[in-house]
């Protein structure tokens, strides 16, 4: 609306410069002419930004949002818990802090776990002891949403473990390196890091690794459509984590099989997947799984048109997220708590919670989750300007 009002704004000035032209002295004539150079250079900029919104607005729809979101944070699910020796350390200050610093990753308090890790790495330690600790800050700092933090960490890891030959402790922050790449959409990049970490680990016989890395390219296909290949993918994974009993990797399995029958369009499946993985998480204690399924399944009753009961699962999903402060979980919660508010045409509940994620994702650094809720705020407040 504002470009409208701004372009009908410059054309009048225009015509008044053009009848100025003709009727005024000489002096006024060349002021007139750059009033009209600039008012139609204003005028195409002007167009340009409208169409630029228009595109932004046009790109997503409510529900098509929210499966892009749950599908950029469901990246970070594959993270595998690497200690290396730390545990074996010989160095017992080492050894109980790290010990303090794990318990708090296990209970997915992320800040105070980095900060414990970061004070392991004042002691005096060993380079693969070194090492471990940087892909354990890598790991929280990635859950977190801390991109830049944790790819700092997983390279220094990776330099370490190629001085020092160890292909388990590479492979791993290949993996990281990799998962850092492909949530920040360099699918490309992304997917050769996987590879690479796939390679190693099935050749030291690493199978939570293997199912970790076939999880990652699994989701590399989902995300370029590639829906049959994904499964594949996510299948093996699946057989490989039930096999070694790895019960953490079964759900996000389960959870990503379930995202690929609601990209095929079988709810119903997707729905028995997401409440699989929904019910292990809840078994194992394990909050940030648990509020991530909740929200797939928020999702699925989204499409199915149920929009109480999507409604009721987003906002569980959000509570959980925020008890255990798991900023990008919560900033998606936000915007799919707007997608359900928008599309039961209440628009002003919708641009709250469409502002409180897109706070969120600025103060974590997430630009391509800023664009999308941007994209969400833009359409809104276009509906309620009319």
């Amino acid at each position: 609306m504002w470009t409208t009002v701004l372009i009908s704004s410059i054309i009048v000035i225009i015509a008044l410069s053009l009848y100025k032209l003709r009727t005024e002295p000489k002096e006024f004539k060349a002021i007139a002419k750059i009033i009209v150079q600039t008012a139609w250079s204003a005028v195409a900029v002007a167009a340009i930004m409208t169409a630029a919104s228009h595109l932004v607005v046009t790109l997503l729809s409510p529900s098509e949002t929210e499966e892009k979101l749950t599908l950029l944070e469901q990246k970070l699910k594959g993270i595998i818990d690497y200690l290396g020796d730390l545990p074996e350390t010989k160095n017992p200050k080492l050894k109980k802090l790290f010990e303090k610093g794990y318990s708090l990753y296990q209970d997915e308090n992320y800040s105070e776990a980095i900060d414990t890790f970061k004070t392991c790495l004042e002691l005096k330690t060993d380079d693969s002891e070194r090492k471990a600790l940087l892909i354990l800050i890598g790991n929280a700092s990635a859950s977190l949403g801390r991109l830049e933090e944790a790819q700092k960490h997983y390279d220094e890891a990776l330099l370490i473990a190629e001085r020092i030959g160890d292909d388990g402790g590479k492979a791993e922050a290949l993996a990281g390196i990799g998962l850092i790449y492909e949530t920040k959409g360099d699918l490309d990049k992304a997917f050769k890091y996987y590879i690479d970490a796939l390679r190693i680990d099935r050749e030291i016989g690493f199978k939570q690794g293997e199912a970790s890395d076939l999880t990652k390219i699994g989701l590399i296909y989902l995300t370029k459509g590639d829906l049959d290949k994904a499964l594949k993918y996510h299948q093996e994974a699946l057989e490989i984590d039930r096999e070694i009993g790895y019960r953490q990797g079964e759900a996000s399995d389960l959870g990503n099989i379930g995202l690929i029958y609601k990209a095929k369009g079988d709810l119903d499946q997707a729905l028995k997947y997401h409440l699989e993985a929904l019910e292990i998480n809840k078994q194992i204690g394990r909050k940030e799984g648990e509020a991530n399924q909740l929200g797939n399944i928020g999702n699925v009753y989204h499409l199915k048109g149920d929009l109480d009961q999507a409604l009721k699962y987003h906002q569980d999903a959000l509570e959980i997220d925020k008890e255990i402060g798991f900023r990008q979980g919560e900033a998606s919660d936000l915007n799919n708590i707007g997608s359900v508010y928008e599309d039961k045409g209440n628009l002003d509940q919708a641009l709250k919670y469409y502002n409180e994620a897109l706070k969120i994702f600025e103060e974590i650094g997430m630009p391509e989750q800023i664009g999308i809720v941007k994209g969400n705020i833009e359409r809104v407040s276009q509906q309620i300007s009319q």
